[in-house]
């Protein structure tokens, strides 16, 4: 990660923000936010996979989402990866405000939002294995104004050292989908979903 605001967190954020610089709520992205940064904790070293575990190094990383998550999970070390991108506490929103706040992105607030600004060098994706998380991790949540998709081992190859995070929140990621569209097509009594 050469800066904060150009990891696969920040990246991600940029993806989901649309042609009129609205960035969009949905649950699903705040789980991939997560994950995002959890893989941008494995790039700079904070989360390490050893043979038998994981192991946290939650050192200040100067990105303060990335440094709220590491806080929380070292004060809770009991719970899995995965629990941490349903309840960890941060949010793309925070992921992009986080981005205006360190002078990466440009923001204009106004009464019917806000609209944020993405410097051009984010909406080019880097090579190797950052855009590829970037990319499989839009496409398991859908930030491309496609609907979530499955991501398959071979999408996951270009991610080289960071395939075993990516998969872990696109594996999960996947899951959260289903669970939505479960409850959304509860939510009408019925017991399909909505596509």
């Amino acid at each position: 990660m050469a800066g904060p605001t150009d990891g696969v967190a920040a990246r991600l954020a940029a993806v989901c923000v649309d042609a009129r610089g609205r960035l969009r709520r949905f649950d699903i992205w705040d789980a991939a936010a997560r994950g995002a940064l959890l893989v941008d904790a494995a790039h700079v070293g904070r989360l390490v996979e050893t043979a038998d575990s994981i192991s946290l190094h939650p050192a200040p990383t100067g990105f303060p989402p990335l440094d709220r998550l590491l806080t929380g999970m070292a004060a809770e070390p009991g719970h899995p990866l995965t629990w941490w991108l349903d309840h960890g506490d941060v949010t793309m929103p925070e992921v992009a405000e986080a981005c205006v706040a360190l002078g990466g992105w440009r923001t204009r607030r106004g009464l019917l939002g806000t609209r944020y600004g993405v410097p051009t060098a984010l909406e080019e994706q880097p090579s190797g294995e950052v855009a590829a998380a970037v990319e499989v991790l839009a496409t398991a949540c859908g930030a491309r104004g496609r609907w979530p998709e499955a991501v398959f081992a071979p999408e996951l190859v270009p991610t080289g050292s960071l395939a075993w995070i990516c998969t872990t929140v696109t594996d999960h990621l996947e899951l959260v989908h289903r669970r939505n569209l479960r409850a959304a097509g509860a939510a009408d009594g019925g017991s399909s979903p909505y596509y």
